[in-house]
Parts: C-alpha cells; structure tokens; sequence
C-alpha cells in the first residue's frame, strides 16, 4: 500500500524544514502526529504519538533520511516479513519562497491489504490534514 499527498505552502522551503524537525512543536499544529519523542537525527528511534482515525496509537520508528529535503522514518516491527513501512515527508523548492510538501506513507509485508483496506482514506485523510496544518502553520510564522 502506497498513499501519497502534496501540497504547495507559500514560505520557502528551509522555514518548512524547520518546522518539520522541530518536534517539539509537533503539537501546535500536527494532527496526525500530536507528539514526538526523540531527536532529528539519522539512526534515531523515535516514539510517535499518533492519532488516526478516532485511535490513539504509540508507535517506535527509526529516522532513515534526515537531509534538508526530506524527514523519513521507517516502522520497527519485530517481524517485518508481517509489516514493514515507511513515511517521507519530502520538501521541493519552487522559488519565489515557495515549496512543495509531499508525504508518502509505505506498508509493505503480510498485512499490507488489510491496513490499505481498513485503513488507507483514514491515512489519505491525516496526510492530506498533515500537510494543510503545516502550510497554516508556517505560513502564519513572522518573517524572520
């Protein structure tokens, strides 16, 4: 299962950046991921504090990327033969301080149908939520 999202926020790309490693802030703004424990750094294992669908969910990722241009952490699953999966939050910049968020979430293994079946307009939905509150978010911050 493959879902991903996009969209254009009018603040150049290192303020979005900033935001997006900024985890302690997550809960100002982030509805799907309301907090984040852990430190922006590549190796990193990060305990997410999700809400998705009505559910509150704890769940331990590793960072995989970490680079100016995307935040990805992958899910730690004893059995990734079962479940394995990755979000990308990647930034392009398309100039005139503006940038393109897009998000992508992977679920790979056994169970991937079953999550994409009961589960994928439930991530579309946050994703898509995910990305409107970080353009609101950034978009109001003072110009620096």
């Amino acid at each position: 299962m493959i879902i991903e999202t996009a969209i254009e926020i009018d603040a150049p790309a290192d303020r979005v950046w900033a935001a997006l490693i900024a985890f302690e802030r997550y809960p100002e703004w982030n509805p799907l991921t309301v907090r984040v424990q852990g430190e922006p750094r590549v190796g990193e294992v990060l305990t997410l504090h999700v809400e998705l669908a009505g559910r509150r969910m704890t769940r331990k990722h590793v960072i995989s990327r970490l680079d100016g241009a995307a935040l990805c952490w992958t899910i730690r699953t004893r059995k990734p033969w079962l479940m394995r999966g990755e979000r990308c939050q990647t930034l392009t910049d398309l100039g005139n301080a503006r940038c393109r968020y897009a998000n992508r979430e992977a679920v790979h293994g056994l169970v991937s149908g079953i999550v994409g079946v009961g589960f994928s307009r439930s991530i579309k939905s946050a994703l898509e939520a995910t990305g409107s509150a970080l353009k609101a978010h950034v978009e109001a911050l003072p110009e620096p």
